[in-house]
């Protein structure tokens, strides 16, 4: 499990899109377009923390391939309309420690801050035992692994990290699998400049091949 401090906690499956769309309803609030909830991290933090509490979860995970488009209306992919996320969400508080549940190299670390709504301090491992890669966003900015470190399973590499140092997001890490051809081709091509966490919605068959589902290779407890 990626998180030993969690151990025992009880967790569920959020859709934030549409969780978005009840916690309007239910504190009135008007929906003006102008503004996305995920990127005021006080008023996400708020809103994740009466979702956890409505279903009496520690923490939550989510977003693979989900449609985001109403969470993001207002902000900064409404204009390109890249809705689709292409990992998941694990929405836990700043500072819990994330462990490689599985032997693997570390590839890539990495930090754009002080872009807001940036990967933030990120990792990227490759799975030694599985053809994929894994990265891991919005960490600390101190990260406890470098590159060409050999992890064992269950060895911590690194913490949640916490606005603005994260990209400026809530508490949560964005973990998505990217293909060994993809990764190919983004270290062939320089593509790390332009590679995103989200996708275009018509785009969902392609982009669920580069990125499939990170619950195939982690365990979240």
């Amino acid at each position: 499990m990626i998180f030993p401090n969690l151990k025992n906690k009880t967790f569920g499956y959020l859709n934030l899109n549409l969780e978005a769309q009840t916690w309007y309803k239910e504190k009135d609030l008007k929906d003006t377009g102008n503004e996305s909830v995920l990127i005021d991290p006080k008023k996400c933090q708020q809103f994740i923390d009466d979702t956890h509490e409505k279903y009496n979860l520690d923490f939550s995970y989510g977003g693979w391939m989900e449609d985001r488009s109403f969470i993001w209306k207002g902000g900064y992919l409404e204009k390109d309309k890249k809705f689709n996320h292409l990992g998941i969400y694990i929405n836990v508080p700043s500072g819990t420690e994330i462990c490689a549940d599985f032997k693997a190299e570390v590839v890539k670390t990495d930090d754009d801050y002080p872009l807001d709504g940036g990967w933030g301090p990120h990792v990227i491992l490759k799975h030694l035992s599985k053809p994929i890669y894994i990265l891991y966003a919005h960490l600390e900015e101190k990260n406890l692994c470098k590159i060409g470190d050999i992890l064992e399973s269950n060895t911590i590499f690194a913490k949640v990290g916490h606005a603005p140092i994260n990209g400026n997001w809530f508490p949560h890490v964005h973990i998505q699998t990217i293909s060994p051809d993809y990764y190919d081709y983004l270290e062939k091509n320089n593509g790390w400049e332009n590679f995103d966490g989200y996708g275009f919605l018509n785009n969902i068959k392609s982009d669920s091949i580069k990125h499939i589902d990170p619950l195939n290779f982690i365990k979240i407890q």
